[in-house]
């Protein structure tokens, strides 16, 4: 069964339905435009890796690993491990943990570098603290590294990631940022009772845009993840809507329900 809403589904924001809308809505992006993408570009998925230590002050590094070591010497126990650590103390370092964000990345393949980022933001993004900091360092070097960005906050809760000047009011909204552009950017605005655009995906400054249909995207994810057995629409969404467009969606899931 499809989502009652016209375009991005209030209920879809709520913590225990976001985490897998994220990954499986990149999914379903990464197809279209993979479908769409001219020949020379293909897009990809990929995660910033970043840290944590298990302190008071967490640190945060954001990028992806450039090396990995591996053990290749196909060792079958640990006895040349524990001869390296034999000591004349031990002591406990801090725990490491990696955690990872995941995103989608347009490369042109005959240069074999990255022109367009596709950034789908999560509530961490738009919540103060270290991780948020991360992302807007990564945003920051998007715009130094004269990187297309596309950056998608469909959270109607949570602090947006800045602009210069206001933004018009909306539930949602869309930023394309071309690199050619910088530091201007197209705004889309957004409400809960409007359907997704499609919206153009800047390449190579040479190249035109592609065509992303985001509405297709959002059913494809809303049907795969079967939200419509998961999501208790009889009670409010969280966070919960504004009047009147609280009002309109009773009456929408009510028309639904009869």
């Amino acid at each position: 069964m499809p989502s009652p809403f016209p375009g991005m589904d209030p209920y879809i924001e709520s913590p225990g339905t976001w985490s897998d809308f994220h990954g499986t809505f990149l999914m379903s992006i990464r197809a279209e435009l993979n479908r769409s993408l001219p020949p020379g570009y293909v897009a990809r998925w990929d995660r910033y890796v970043w840290i944590d230590e298990s302190s008071a002050e967490p640190q945060e590094l954001l990028g992806r690993p450039d090396t990995f070591v591996s053990d290749t010497l196909g060792r079958s126990d640990g006895h040349e491990a524990r001869e390296a650590l034999a000591a004349p103390a031990i002591v406990q370092v801090p725990v490491i943990e990696p955690q990872g964000k995941p995103f989608l990345k347009i490369i042109d393949m005959q240069g074999r570098r990255v022109v367009t980022a596709v950034e789908l933001l999560s509530p961490a993004n738009k919540t103060l603290g270290p991780k948020r900091d991360a992302y807007l360092t990564k945003r920051e070097d998007y715009f130094r590294t004269k990187t297309n960005l596309v950056e998608l906050d469909f959270l109607r809760s949570g602090q947006r990631p800045p602009v210069d000047g206001r933004l018009p009011p909306a539930d949602y909204y869309i930023l394309i940022c071309r690199a050619c552009d910088y530091p201007q950017a197209g705004i889309w605005p957004l409400s809960v009772r409007d359907s997704l655009p499609s919206i153009p995906v800047p390449l190579n400054s040479a190249e035109p845009a592609t065509w992303l249909a985001l509405q297709p995207c959002l059913v494809r994810t809303y049907d795969e993840a079967r939200f419509s057995e998961d999501i208790d629409y009889t009670q409010p969404p969280e966070p919960p809507l504004r009047e009147p467009d609280a009002a309109w969606a009773r009456e929408l899931l009510a028309a639904r329900k009869n």
